[in-house]
């Protein structure tokens, strides 16, 4: 028995993994976009996101308190935040910061209070106290304790526009590795009893309910059910496991994220744009112009 396992329910998860049970998706893409890059990629969050992150935080968990210590979960030494980040669009930082970091609800009040308060801070308080964005646009996050040999995933959140678009599953799976690259010796979480595709998504990930945590969320007394990973150290999880990373990529192509390299061949179309003028650019004589290649962030 484990502090994930109150209740000794491994056992069950354990067989299904040594028959190679753990589910799999049955759709199976017309086209593989594996060796497509996602728009989208993962790094690790840092103070300069914490109040993006709190606005998605209270966009996907609206009514609950009190909210995840965020600023000072990315500081803990037990702790990892990830994001999920793509490139800013032009008209997104248009209307000022802090309507960029605005929740769904926020941005769509059209109440006279909401409007005369987007106007104070879009024409005075941007101006007097300008918030920090992130380099980056952020469409959800998850957050790790890493206690003893166990990963705990203390938050998954996405914006609600960014649902439905494989991220909240990258999430999931960057948090698998990084607990893989911790040692962990498994992953345990929390889930609303009612949230059943969010149940699902993580029994595909071989997540098995060990218990439950009655009225444990603030909004309305609800009960939490325990999920618990097998060993995600042993040959069998991770073999189960690279299969069904492997199926996102195919879906959703693949995603850069930390320890994660290009498939192999994969070559960025601004690199071969480069490489291309860097060889138009070699005069008569053989001296090669200065090559200042970027870093992608």
């Amino acid at each position: 028995m484990t502090l994930s396992d109150p209740n000794n329910i491994l056992a069950g998860a354990f067989a299904d993994l040594d028959s190679g049970n753990l589910k799999s998706s049955s759709d199976s893409p017309s086209e593989s976009k594996s060796e497509i890059r996602n728009e989208f990629a993962v790094r690790r969050a840092t103070l300069d996101d914490s109040l993006m992150l709190e606005s998605i935080e209270r966009e996907a968990f609206p009514g609950m308190t009190p909210v995840t210590r965020i600023e000072r979960d990315l500081t803990r030494q037990n702790g990892l935040y990830l994001a999920a980040i793509r490139n800013w669009q032009p008209d997104e930082q248009e209307l000022g910061p802090r309507f960029a970091i605005a929740t769904k609800a926020e941005k769509e009040d059209e109440s006279f209070t909401a409007r005369m308060r987007r106007n104070v801070d879009r024409y005075l308080l941007d101006r007097v106290n300008r918030p920090k964005l992130p380099p980056d646009y952020i469409a959800g996050f998850v957050g790790l304790w890493f206690v003893l040999d166990e990963a705990h995933v203390v938050i998954i959140g996405l914006r609600e526009s960014d649902r439905r678009k494989g991220i909240g599953e990258q999430l999931l799976i960057s948090a698998v590795e990084q607990s893989f690259e911790n040692d962990s010796r498994v992953v345990t979480l929390e889930v609303r009893e009612s949230n059943e595709p969010a149940i699902e998504l993580y029994k595909k990930y071989g997540f098995q309910e060990v218990g439950l945590r009655r009225r444990y969320y603030s909004d309305n007394g609800e009960n939490a059910v325990i999920m618990t990973t097998p060993p995600i150290q042993s040959d069998d999880y991770q073999k189960q496991f690279t299969e069904l990373v492997e199926q996102h990529a195919d879906k959703w192509g693949w995603v850069s994220r930390p320890g994660f390299a290009a498939p192999e061949g994969y070559v960025e179309e601004d690199e071969t744009k480069g490489e291309s003028e860097a060889s138009d650019s070699t005069s008569a004589d053989g001296d090669e112009s200065e090559s200042k290649p970027e870093i992608e962030a």
